[in-house]
């Protein structure tokens, strides 16, 4: 994806994400409905969390370190005036940085200002899907192009650069084939953690499906009951166990 397809993805996720909270306010109870995808959280929980990653990266971006996250506190008012404000900043600091410019990030070896565009992207749409999801109404599809890009990404950050041995193995192989888009995976399991190609062939254990249900397969966000799966499945069973992002 390019960097104007990030921006313009995040801008509606985000806008989606206080519509979301603006809905739960005027309804009595919904911000204390659990988020299933998301055990620990209910919505209002969900909600302070995505407000508090819109600073945290919004604030460290622009002090070029990351800040201290205890000063990280919630403002008086409803969490939808924070969340518009929190995630506007966001924007504003991210869009005051030209493509490829050098900024601090998570991952040592993309320390530019497209790491972020992408990062939160995946952030908000996953944290939209859940979002909607508690307010108990059908999440909005996850366009297949973004999906295949979000799989991308655990497999190079979520899991590659913050968790490389959370999957490690004795050589066992999955295949990961999306239906509706151009994307395919084989993902090795080697004692020193993955190995992914983006490759077609006979592996232990295939599982097939739209790119957003294996997205959300393996951001922990759905099970195989939506994948057309083959071979020996409880490799997919240790990926649900294992693989907590």
């Amino acid at each position: 994806m390019t960097a104007t397809g990030y921006a313009q993805a995040l801008r509606t996720e985000g806008a989606r994400l206080t519509a979301i909270a603006a809905e739960a306010e005027a309804s009595d109870g919904a911000l204390q409905r659990r988020v299933r995808s998301c055990p620990d959280w209910d919505l209002e929980a969900l909600l302070e969390h995505c407000c508090g990653v819109w600073t945290f990266v919004g604030s460290s971006v622009a002090a070029g370190s990351p800040i201290d996250r205890a000063s990280i506190t919630r403002p008086a008012g409803q969490v939808s005036q924070w969340h518009a404000e929190a995630f506007g900043r966001l924007l504003e600091v991210m869009e005051a940085r030209r493509p490829g410019e050098a900024v601090w990030t998570f991952d040592p070896d993309r320390q530019v200002i497209d790491f972020w565009w992408r990062r939160m992207t995946h952030e908000a749409t996953l944290h939209r899907w859940d979002a909607e999801s508690a307010l108990g109404v059908a999440p909005a599809p996850i366009e297949a192009g973004l999906a295949v890009d979000g799989i991308d990404e655990l497999f190079e950050f979520a899991i590659g650069v913050r968790q490389p041995t959370v999957f490690a193995g004795n050589g066992e192989t999955v295949h990961l084939h999306a239906t509706d888009a151009d994307g395919e995976w084989v993902v090795t399991r080697t004692p020193d953690g993955i190995e992914v190609e983006h490759a077609h062939r006979r592996c232990d254990v295939a599982a097939r499906g739209s790119a957003q249900d294996l997205l959300l397969f393996v951001w922990g966000r759905g099970g195989t009951d939506q994948l057309e799966t083959f071979g020996d499945g409880s490799l997919l069973t240790d990926w649900q166990r294992l693989v907590r992002i």
